[in-house]
């Protein structure tokens, strides 16, 4: 775990976090909009395995640093049933680049996998509303007026988009309409 120790940015937030945690004397949890999911299929699924939702956060940065295996991606985009054209403009990137990546076997770089991690987290919350992919695929393509008359996918490629869809999806989960 000394990946994070070369990145002066990630060293100081994982300084804070943890002297945080060193000092409060409470118990540590996440943001309410950020809860384990029962459905933590897809964190293992980008990891292999070595990431779920109740380790360690450093263990994270450090696969996100390293860079996700594109096969792991693929893995992860196939069981969210997404074409590629969606899938790739949702991590942040474009189809000729992802298809790329896989004919090379190279891993993503940080800021892909990053935000492809963010999607697994937003996707497990999602689908635990939703109770399946199906319907969550259903609703990500389904006008809304709080996407001002577009589908939520339209927004999932950047961080406040992907805020706004998991705080209409907990607004469902505490009876609001979308």
């Amino acid at each position: 775990m000394t990946g994070y120790r070369s990145n002066p940015t990630i060293s100081w937030i994982v300084e804070v976090l943890l002297l945080n945690i060193t000092f409060s004397g409470f118990e540590v949890s996440m943001p309410s909009d950020i809860q384990p999911s029962a459905n933590h299929k897809f964190v293992d699924i980008l990891s292999n395995g070595k990431v779920n939702l109740s380790s360690n956060p450093l263990d994270e940065i450090e696969l996100i640093q390293r860079g996700l295996d594109i096969k792991s991606v693929e893995k992860f985009r196939l069981e969210l049933r997404w074409d590629i054209q969606s899938f790739a403009k949702a991590i942040g990137t474009n189809t000729r680049i992802f298809e790329r990546h896989k004919k090379e076997h190279k891993r993503l770089n940080a800021t892909l996998s990053e935000n492809t991690f963010e999607l697994a987290h937003l996707a497990s919350t999602c689908i635990d509303y939703f109770e399946n992919i199906e319907r969550w695929n259903k609703w990500l393509n389904t006008c809304s007026l709080q996407f001002s008359s577009k589908t939520p996918l339209t927004f999932v490629n950047t961080i406040a988009g992907r805020r706004l869809i998991r705080n209409v999806v907990n607004s469902l989960k505490h009876g609001y309409n979308a």
